[in-house]
């Protein structure tokens, strides 16, 4: 699943610098920029990085602060690996569950962007849980990896 997210956050990244490209023209050379641009590509950031967010986790291409796990070995190593895991899986369940809360609550009220196309927000926020549930699968997996494992944890990119 997590190649086919990427695969479609990869088709919105060029959706998104084609729409910025057409702008970009379009307001130069003609001041009249497209009156939609702005709000498809907000939408469109927010779903690249929920999208892509659990790829990046299983990958270890997070930008990592490695103060703490750079100069230990061993099992404090795996303790606080273990511990970024658990910070990560209970911000990643956070978003699952509030944000199905938050997307059915938006799309009960049937509430709007108050912006020129009027996307529904629920359409807009979906994404935070859809996105997040991979991510919380992949911290599954790999704490199950780190306590199952014998050896070290990976070192991080």
């Amino acid at each position: 699943m997590n190649r086919f997210f990427v695969f479609v956050a990869c088709l919105m990244m060029a959706g998104l610098v084609v729409i910025v490209c057409i702008d970009l023209s379009l307001r130069s050379f003609f001041n009249a920029p497209l009156l939609w641009g702005n709000e498809v590509t907000e939408i469109l950031l927010l779903y690249i990085t929920f999208l892509g967010a659990a790829w990046v986790f299983r990958e270890d291409g997070h930008v990592v602060i490695d103060l703490f796990t750079a100069k230990t070995y061993g099992r404090m190593k795996r303790v606080l690996t273990m511990l970024s895991y658990l910070c990560v899986g209970v911000v990643a369940a956070v978003l699952v569950y509030y944000g199905f809360y938050t997307t059915c609550d938006h799309y009960l009220r049937k509430v709007f962007n108050p912006t020129v196309l009027e996307t529904p927000i629920a359409l807009i926020i979906v994404i935070i849980p859809l996105g997040s549930v991979p991510l919380l699968l992949e911290v599954l997996v790999k704490g199950w990896k780190l306590l199952s494992a014998k050896s070290q944890p990976p070192n991080h990119k």
